[in-house]
């Protein structure tokens, strides 16, 4: 077995967690947007919530992309 192949099976083991990690997510990306609100660029906090943005989006794309491939990957096997 590929290294590939482990790391897939490893991560695809954890897809019932995966959901609670999205949902942890969209609550954090609810709660930048409403913060955006409040801060305006050149704002001490600016730049963190620029980084906590790309941090939240980066995630939510992430553990999209993984919980699609791990059913799809679930659907073939059965």
């Amino acid at each position: 077995m590929s290294k590939t192949s482990s790391l897939l099976d490893l991560l695809c083991a954890h897809r019932p967690q995966m959901k609670v990690a999205l949902g942890v997510l969209i609550a954090c990306a609810l709660l930048l947007g409403l913060s955006a609100l409040f801060v305006s660029p050149g704002d001490d906090a600016w730049f963190i919530l620029v980084i906590d943005g790309v941090l939240v989006v980066g995630g939510i794309g992430f553990f999209s992309v993984a919980y699609w491939y791990c059913t799809k990957r679930a659907m073939n096997e059965s």
